[in-house]
């Protein structure tokens, strides 16, 4: 793979977060979903990952008191199974650790087996379902925590 960069994510990079998470996301955020994270203060946590200035993957998270939240995670189809997302969450949890975080949860979509795989690695367990989460196709969301 050729070398990759993750960087914090600018309000310049809108355009192309958004467009990668339409590849990426059955129900994309939207640029104004984005510019909202980066509006956050130091309770955020965005990346980018580019290779030769292209979006590849990208991340969005906060902190409320203890508790890390992952919002969104999107690796580019092209760029999948290289162990970016791990990459990523790894980067955030250290993150989190240093504002003090102690549990970190997220939703996924019950059907997504490969990004329950790899939080499963990052030892993530399920502690409930939240029946009919997403909205465009009404499927439920595996909540899933993680001590930190």
């Amino acid at each position: 793979m050729a070398t990759h960069e993750i960087r914090a994510m600018r309000m310049s990079d809108l355009s192309r977060v958004s467009a990668l998470d339409e590849l990426c996301q059955p129900h994309p955020w939207g640029p104004a979903n984005f510019q909202g994270e980066l509006l956050r203060t130091d309770d955020g946590f965005n990346r980018i990952v580019e290779i030769d200035g292209s979006a590849i993957a990208y991340l969005c998270c906060w902190m409320v008191l203890d508790e890390l939240h992952i919002g969104t995670i999107g690796v580019h189809p092209d760029h999948r199974r290289k162990r970016l997302g791990l990459e990523l969450m790894s980067a955030c949890h250290d993150w989190a650790r240093l504002r003090s975080g102690t549990i970190a949860h997220l939703e996924v979509r019950a059907g997504n087996a490969a990004a329950i795989r790899m939080y499963e690695q990052l030892n993530y367990r399920r502690v409930g379902i939240r029946k009919g989460y997403y909205a465009d196709n009404l499927e439920d969301a595996h909540l899933l925590m993680a001590n930190l």
